[in-house]
């Protein structure tokens, strides 16, 4: 990892109490991110002695979160402090963690990339990760993260960057080639155990899926969002479950492109066919409405209502976690500040040999402890049948990362030429282009001229 080793607190809090942390939460005014950093630390772990620091462009609803966090501390007798701010840096401040999620103008940019790809490259895909929009959002995230890093490493230095953000393998990769220590967390990969359950005992689980997780040894990993389950045994027995799963598979008659990859590779992804479809040929056109939901504005507003009554003490804290994100990076700051060790099924960490078929530098997807000393990733060896896919999806993240990087046109066009979801390569490049321009105050400035793919 960059800089070498470093302390994972400060030393002038060790000698006030232990433990003891401090974590920046970038992005807090979110109603699911942040209400769910605060149910994990002060609810499930009642971490005490936590120093939060809220912080988002939003003085009101952070301001709102920062009180419901400052209640749920007082309640549950935690001697933790909830700080409250509108300036990063001062957020940043002697930080042992820095959590993020956010996403700048994200509803809105989003709908100028549809509109731009709707103009310039009719039927193509509008998705997170793959094709236009998704190299113009991994472009915008990029420079919202390098900033972030930057502001770290003079504020910060020996923090580590826990990230929540998307397109995720990306933004954490630009981190880390800032030099900032660097986690990713998704849930999207455990989720598909419930579909895996729903094959092998004919229901669905809630989520978490908690019976899963305690009736096997499953183990998935790949790269974020094409992650593959290349193991699946009985907790009870030990016996390997792979050979019925596959069986049922063949049988079941489904033709999703999830259900085709898995008789083709014998290994099932376990993001489903609306995230695999970012890195894979289309099937077809794009319908014409690609707008990418994230909330309605009367929901913004109902959480922001339910927001402002637990503030005031109107009602219960419960219901503002009754849809929470299902990302655990509290789980890690237990582990490492406050010596509570703890498992992921899936964690986001830069390759350094544990999966040892894809390139090292890039973010790989596997299980993980969580640890005093940090994470510790799972060693997983992904099959020869699966590891193709797993390799162009790492080339093209690191052609973005690259280009976005050293500002450059030309390796955005490497980008487009390597994105297996841009069919018309010519097409694809003029509308990254005028992404570009399109989010110029978003973005640093690249440099050379724009130049059609392909010729």
């Amino acid at each position: 990892m960059p800089g070498g080793p470093r302390p994972l607190i400060s030393q002038g809090r060790m000698r006030e109490a232990m433990p003891q942390a401090k974590v920046a939460v970038i992005g807090a005014g979110s109603y699911v991110f942040g209400a769910s950093i605060l149910q994990q630390a002060f609810v499930e772990h009642r971490l005490d002695g936590l120093e939060l620091a809220l912080m988002d462009v939003h003085p009101e609803v952070v301001g709102l979160m920062g009180r419901v966090g400052q209640r749920l501390a007082r309640e549950l007798g935690l001697r933790s402090r909830v700080s409250v701010h509108t300036d990063r840096d001062a957020a940043l401040d002697g930080a042992d963690f820095v959590l993020c999620a956010a996403a700048a103008e994200l509803r809105r940019r989003l709908e100028m990339d549809c509109d731009i790809v709707a103009r310039l490259c009719p039927g193509h895909w509008v998705t997170e990760f793959g094709g236009v929009a998704g190299i113009s959002y991994s472009l915008r995230q990029i420079a919202l993260v390098t900033g972030l890093a930057e502001a770290m490493k003079r504020r910060c230095p020996s923090a580590w960057l826990l990230n929540s953000a998307n397109p995720l393998p990306r933004v954490c990769q630009a981190a880390h080639e800032c030099g900032v220590r660097t986690a990713g967390f998704c849930s999207v990969a455990v989720g598909g155990l419930s579909g895996v359950w729903h094959l092998l005992h004919g229901k669905h689980l809630p989520w978490p899926p908690t019976r899963a997780e305690e009736a096997w040894n499953a183990t998935m990993a790949g790269v974020n969002h094409f992650s593959w389950l290349v193991g699946l045994r009985d907790k009870a027995t030990g016996a390997d479950l792979l050979p019925e799963l596959r069986r049922r598979i063949a049988a079941s008659g489904n033709s999703s492109r999830s259900f085709a990859l898995a008789r083709e590779t014998g290994y099932l992804p376990m993001s489903g066919d609306s995230h695999i479809r970012d890195f894979l040929e289309p099937l077809g056109p794009a319908p014409r409405d690609q707008s990418l939901h994230h909330g309605t504005a009367e929901e913004r507003e109902a959480r922001l209502a339910l927001l402002r009554d637990v503030a005031d003490g109107r009602c219960a804290c419960d219901p503002l976690f009754e849809h929470p994100a299902w990302e655990r990076p509290m789980d890690l700051v237990a582990a490492m500040a406050f010596s509570r060790p703890c498992h992921f099924h899936a964690l986001n960490l830069i390759n350094d040999g544990q999966v040892p078929g894809l390139p090292r530098g890039v973010f790989v997807e596997t299980p993980a402890e969580g640890t005093p000393s940090g994470p510790v990733p799972q060693a997983v060896e992904l099959p020869a049948s699966v590891l193709p896919y797993g390799e162009r999806t790492a080339r093209v993240t690191d052609a973005i990362v690259r280009a976005a990087a050293a500002r450059s046109r030309r390796l955005l066009r490497e980008a487009v030429e390597l994105d297996p979801t841009i069919l018309d390569k010519r097409a694809g490049l003029e509308a990254v282009n005028a992404c570009l321009e399109a989010h110029a105050d978003l973005l640093p400035a690249f440099g050379g001229p724009p130049r059609a793919a392909g010729r």
